[in-house]
């Protein structure tokens, strides 16, 4: 079962997944974000459902690109989404079964805008602020959402990826056939696409260091065994590990 999500954010698009691929009782392990792109725009694409379903879509996806590169680097997000559309059409298996492939599509272009889509089936929408694809719908993610996103304020890049990489994390843990290691990938409003997938696993320890701390106060909550120094101490402790974290990631 596959964890991606997708963020569109005040300054960019940030794409996360794990990593594992379980498909008619076969494990194996690779990257779920697939970049793509042209001269005048990049854009990177993550998914869930049959993997050899998204190879054959990118396939037809990168050949439907020269048709509409013909006038010379004047690429537009409303021309993407058409190739995109297009490329799902040729899927007759996508009528029948719309969860066969489900798609977090992000595509920047330098002084034009940014869109970020999702598909179902061969339906294409945008995406507001955030959406899953795969167990995103699992009452673990509906739970932690809400908690760690303001469903009204774009996140920024910086942000987004921790809270990406924490929601894949508690997928991996929780959600069976979800496992590996987290990707992640950034479009910026520059159009610069970055690989940000070497810094998830010191995120995900420095996540785990914070739950554990914030679990550690709870606990203290109507909990007489607990002396109000030790609380005091619990709590002293969580405010400096939020602190260093801040400065960590303000860098």
């Amino acid at each position: 079962m596959t964890m991606g999500i997708g963020f569109f954010c005040s300054d960019g698009i940030v794409l996360c997944a794990d990593t594992q691929i379980t498909w008619k009782d076969h494990k194996a392990y690779e990257c779920k974000i697939h970049p793509v792109g042209g001269i005048d725009w990049v854009g990177a694409f993550t998914y869930a459902g049959n993997p050899h379903l998204v190879k054959s879509f990118k396939t037809r996806f990168l050949e439907l690109l020269p048709n509409h590169a013909a006038d010379g680097g004047n690429t537009t997000t409303k021309e993407i989404r058409e190739i995109i559309e297009t490329a799902l059409c040729f899927f007759d298996e996508l009528r029948n079964d719309p969860t066969a492939l489900t798609l977090l599509f992000g595509v920047g272009i330098p002084q034009k805008g940014m869109r970020l889509f999702r598909t179902e089936g061969q339906v294409v929408s945008d995406v507001q602020l955030f959406d899953y694809v795969g167990c995103g719908d699992s009452s673990l993610l509906r739970c932690l959402g809400p908690l760690l996103i303001d469903k009204d304020e774009a996140l920024t890049m910086s942000r987004a990826l921790i809270v990406g990489t924490y929601l894949v994390l508690k997928a991996k843990t929780y959600v069976q056939d979800c496992g590996g290691d987290t990707d992640a990938f950034t479009l910026s409003w520059a159009g610069r696409m970055q690989t940000r997938s070497g810094m998830t696993y010191n995120w995900e320890q420095h996540s785990l260091r914070l739950e554990r701390d914030v679990s550690k106060v709870l606990r203290s909550i109507g909990d007489d065994s607990v002396t109000n120094e030790d609380a005091s101490e619990r709590m002293d402790i969580l405010c400096k590990r939020i602190r260093e974290e801040r400065q960590i990631n303000h860098r």
